[in-house]
């Protein structure tokens, strides 16, 4: 769905970080419940789905980002500075790469 320029932006969103992410960010069985950052598409939007909710057990890669998600300020969300590093200690998704998927960057970005 995140492909689909015909559906919305919102959706176009989630459906990108529940196929990207939710295998680590859902309570109870992802390698990242504890950051408290739970992105199933199926969730309402609100703080546990990271709008303004301050990063935690995110260390330095929260990039000194006070929020996970800042809606319509993509710059001030860690979310969005996350996926736009390579380095190993930042980036997200955390498994090994080198390089920025740029049209999933754009897409959370927009």
């Amino acid at each position: 769905m995140w492909g689909d320029k015909s559906a919305n932006l919102h959706e176009r969103a989630r459906g990108y970080l529940d196929i990207n992410c939710v295998h680590c960010h859902q309570p109870l069985i992802g390698a990242a419940d504890t950051s408290g950052l739970f992105l199933e598409y199926y969730r309402a939007f609100h703080v546990k789905v990271g709008e303004c909710k301050p990063p935690v057990a995110s260390g330095d890669g929260s990039g000194d980002l006070k929020y996970d998600i800042v809606p319509g300020d993509a710059a001030a969300s860690s979310l969005h500075y996350r996926m736009d590093s390579a380095e190993p200690e930042v980036q997200m998704p955390e498994v090994d790469r080198i390089i920025i998927h740029t049209e999933g960057l754009q897409l959370i970005g927009d």
